[in-house]
């Protein structure tokens, strides 16, 4: 599935979405990138090209599902090496990109023109405007999240490689905790494990925090020293052909009181209770009220204070989520992380996060590391 006629399906999938959401068809998407860190992930998506920045990049999505890129001769190769059924286009003077574009639109630069506009930078909006002055432009963005909301073979075949190298890493981390060892050198050490294991680089900047640094859910990991009797929380993932893992483990140092012990079963329960409703058909308020009650039933009411997931693919949070207010319906194909915690301000935290896909009778877990509480 990873090549042949892989960027035409994903094409078909965008413009099938807009019928899906019953809104107007566009004549034609186009993708623009801008300069790091201003590059649409969509854009990879519907080329599915594995390597390479293309900044200033484009491709047009046509509603045969035909695809055009547009490369400069820096990243040419690597666009050629993708072999995913795109036509590309090398511009190489001055003026023949929007001459190209215009051409590539074969008259339909009079008509809609979808855009992707939470992603378009208005510098290149302005750029396309100025190409087709004549365009109707209109925001394509809910199709195309539809669209990679709900992953193909290739994607859920990538996140799991991504998931398997996490993993691999989270089952390691234990033997990396001694006394004295910082957050940073333990960010460190994951990162370097995650790459070593055939990962292409951190989802995100890895969260490392002992003791009430835990307490904080988006911590950035400093030179604080890991000391008995302390909780020591990591959060991250690695990406794998572009997608991404995202995976949260929580050890103690030391021996555990009561008190720790039950944080870590409460937020354990609530993560089972999630999945045990996790299934095509509901919505992601009601597996985030089904976490956030077994929670509220203890002595650590209110303390779990975020949303108990999010979409994952080619961006850590790709499109939907489980939350209180979310009215996302679990489907087939969707790749959600699952990570209730519990917060004590000034104490610590616990937080337990896997990422699984969605699948016709249930989920089935990607992130295989152990889940039980380990005392290091």
């Amino acid at each position: 599935m990873a090549g042949g006629n892989l960027a035409r399906r994903r094409a078909k999938k965008v413009f099938a979405a807009f019928k899906a959401l019953d809104e107007d068809v566009p004549e034609a998407i186009v993708l623009r990138n801008g300069v790091e860190p201003h590059i649409d992930l969509s854009f990879f998506y519907a080329t599915a090209i594995p390597s390479g920045i293309f900044e200033g990049g484009m491709c047009v999505l046509h509603r045969d599902g035909h695809v055009d890129v547009f490369s400069s001769v820096l990243e040419e190769e690597s666009a050629r090496r993708a072999r995913t059924g795109f036509r590309l286009r090398v511009p190489k003077r001055r003026g023949d990109e929007a001459k190209t574009l215009r051409r590539v639109l074969d008259g339909r630069a009079k008509k809609a023109i979808g855009v992707n506009s939470p992603e378009l930078t208005y510098r290149d909006f302005r750029v396309l405007r100025k190409y087709l002055p004549k365009a109707k432009f209109v925001d394509a963005s809910r199709a195309i999240l539809r669209a990679r909301m709900i992953k193909d073979e290739a994607e859920v075949d990538a996140i799991r490689e991504a998931c398997r190298i996490a993993s691999k890493t989270a089952n390691e981390i234990p033997e990396l905790l001694r006394a004295g060892i910082t957050e940073a050198e333990v960010a460190a050490e994951i990162n370097y494990r995650n790459q070593k294991y055939g990962g292409q680089g951190p989802s995100f900047d890895t969260i490392s925090a002992f003791g009430a640094n835990a307490a904080e859910p988006h911590y950035t990991a400093l030179a604080s020293k890991l000391r008995p009797r302390k909780f020591a929380l990591f959060d991250f993932g690695t990406r794998y052909k572009r997608y991404c893992s995202d995976i949260t483990r929580t050890f103690f140092f030391g021996r555990p009181t009561p008190k720790d012990r039950r944080m870590y079963d409460v937020v354990a329960r609530a993560q089972q209770a999630a999945f045990d409703v996790l299934k095509p058909g509901a919505t992601g308020k009601e597996v985030h009220l089904a976490a956030d009650r077994v929670i509220n039933a203890t002595e650590f009411k209110g303390k779990f204070i975020h949303g108990l997931g999010h979409g994952l693919g080619l961006a850590v949070h790709d499109g939907g989520g489980l939350s209180g207010g979310s009215d996302t319906v679990m489907e087939p194909g969707m790749v959600m992380t699952v990570e209730p915690g519990v917060y004590l301000p000034g104490y610590g935290g616990v937080r337990i996060e896997d990422d699984v896909l969605i699948t016709p009778r249930g989920f089935r877990f990607l992130t295989t590391a152990r889940r039980e509480f380990e005392t290091v």
